[in-house]
């Protein structure tokens, strides 16, 4: 069984915070860099898979996986 990546891994992998926003500039949804450094502890809005599926090789049930593992440990927290 392959490990699920984290958000923080995900952000990584697609280059980085900075790259997200750059990226996000020509959507109808642009990013702030800060936004996207929230999403370690809120999650990644769905709306925003389509963009990292862009940058970095994976798919909506490992975002999907990795959304519920930083909400799992928010609520246990």
């Amino acid at each position: 069984m392959s490990t699920i990546r984290t958000i923080p891994d995900i952000i990584k992998d697609c280059g980085g915070a900075r790259r997200i926003s750059d990226a996000s500039e020509a959507s109808s949804r642009p990013l702030k860099i800060d936004a996207v450094y929230k999403w370690a502890i809120t999650g990644i809005p769905d709306r925003h898979w389509t963009l990292l599926m862009s940058l970095t090789e994976t798919s909506a049930e490992e975002l999907h996986a990795a959304n519920c593992a930083v909400r799992t440990s928010e609520t246990a927290a």
